[in-house]
Order: C-alpha cells, then sequence, then structure tokens
C-alpha cells in the first residue's frame, strides 16, 4: 500500500485487516475520506493529511498524529485518549464529545475549536492556545494546563478538579458554575472572567495571580499561598 498517492476507505479497511496496527499511514493523503467509526488505535499518522476527513466516533487511541492536519475534521465522539497530536492542526476541527484521556496537546494551537463535553482528563495542555474555544461542560481532571492561553474561552460547567492552571490566561473567560476545586492557580491571570457559581474550593494561588478588582477568591473558598521568604530569618 506504499506508494499510493490518495487511499480509499476501502483500501484502509483491506490493510487493517492484513496488517493491523502495523498499517502504516504516515504522511498518507487522506483529506475528505470517510473513515467513522474505524478502527485505527496505535496506527502512525505522522503527517498524515485528514482536512475535512469524517472521523466521527473512529478509535484513535495511542495514535501517533503528529504534524497531522485535522483542520475542519469532524471528530466529534472520536477516542483519542493517550494520542499524540504534537504539532497537529486542528483549526475549525469538531471535537465534541470527544475522549482525550491523557492525550499530548502541549503547545498545540485549539483556538476556536469545539470541545463540548470532551474528556481531556489528565491531558498534557501546557502552553496550548485555547483562546475561545468551546470547553463547555468538559472533563479536565487532573489536566496540565499550566501557561496555556484559555483567553476568553467557554468553560461554563467545566470540570477542572485538580487541575495545574498555573500562569494560565483566563482573562474574559466564562468559567460560570466551572468546577475548579484544589487547582492550581498560582500566577494566572483571572481579570475579567465570569466565576459567577463557579466553585474554587481550596483552589490555590499567590500573590501573582490576578483578578477582578473587588473579587474575593478566599470567600470564594480558594487559598492564599503564603509567599516564601529567604534569607537569614526564613
Amino acid at each position: 500500500m506504499e506508494n499510493i498517492a490518495r487511499l480509499t476507505r476501502q483500501q484502509i479497511e483491506e490493510g487493517l485487516k492484513a496488517q493491523g496496527s502495523n498499517l502504516q499511514l504516515e504522511g498518507q493523503e487522506l483529506g475528505g475520506l470517510d473513515l467513522s467509526n474505524l478502527e485505527l488505535s496505535g496506527l502512525n499518522l505522522a503527517g498524515a493529511n485528514l482536512s475535512g476527513a469524517n472521523l466521527k466516533e473512529t478509535q484513535l487511541r495511542d495514535a501517533n498524529l503528529s504534524q497531522a492536519n485535522l483542520e475542519n475534521a469532524n471528530l466529534s465522539g472520536a477516542n483519542l485518549s493517550g494520542a499524540i497530536l504534537t504539532g497537529v492542526k486542528l483549526a475549525g476541527a469538531n471535537l465534541s464529545e470527544a475522549y482525550l484521556l491523557k492525550a499530548h496537546l502541549a503547545g498545540v494551537n485549539l483556538s476556536g475549536v469545539n470541545l463540548s463535553k470532551a474528556k481531556l482528563d489528565e491531558a498534557n495542555l501546557e502552553q496550548a492556545n485555547l483562546a475561545g474555544a468551546n470547553l463547555d461542560r468538559a472533563y479536565l481532571v487532573r489536566a496540565k494546563l499550566s501557561q496555556a492561553n484559555l483567553t476568553a474561552a467557554y468553560l461554563s460547567g467545566a470540570n477542572f478538579k485538580d487541575a495545574g492552571l498555573s500562569q494560565a490566561n483566563l482573562a474574559q473567560a466564562n468559567l460560570s458554575g466551572a468546577y475548579l476545586e484544589n487547582v492550581d492557580l498560582n500566577g494566572s491571570d483571572l481579570r475579567q472572567a465570569k466565576l459567577e457559581g463557579a466553585d474554587l474550593k481550596k483552589a490555590i494561588y499567590n500573590h501573582e495571580t490576578r483578578w477582578d478588582e473587588g473579587f474575593n477568591p478566599t470567600a470564594a473558598g480558594a487559598i492564599q499561598q503564603k509567599k516564601k521568604w529567604f534569607g537569614l530569618f526564613s
């Protein structure tokens, strides 16, 4: 199946029967194909063009999608748990209700992407760009989001329990009804963020965390981390 310029769904299905997870799709032209409901877990799809592809409810667990083009792809309900997504292009992609447990998304551009009700528990989203993304009721339990850009993101009802959001930019984000219990907010920017009904119980913040003037994080249940002093009397 090597050196074929453009594969069809039938060819991929035949290749899967013959080779299973050893099927190599690295760098292949797969744009616009209907690959919905296929079992593609563990496959090497690095650098593949999947723009506009239909991957609805497709199994992509532990797949290598680094540097792949998934722009405008339909990934709703797809399972990408443990997948390698470094450098992936996802502009205009639909990831609503997708499974991204422990997915590698550090530094990935997810700005404006639909991740509503997605499962991102323990995913690595450090330094990811999630500006304007839709994470309505998404699950981000124990997710790594330090230095992530969540400016103006829609995070209503999202579950961030035990997540790391240190130095994240949450300015103008909608966090109404979000669960932020035991979250690390050290150095984060929450200016103009909507926090109505948000649960900040045991969330940690420090003197570098920025809130709207007049907002009392302690009254909302957050705990201020004391500044550490070093010197003769520390």
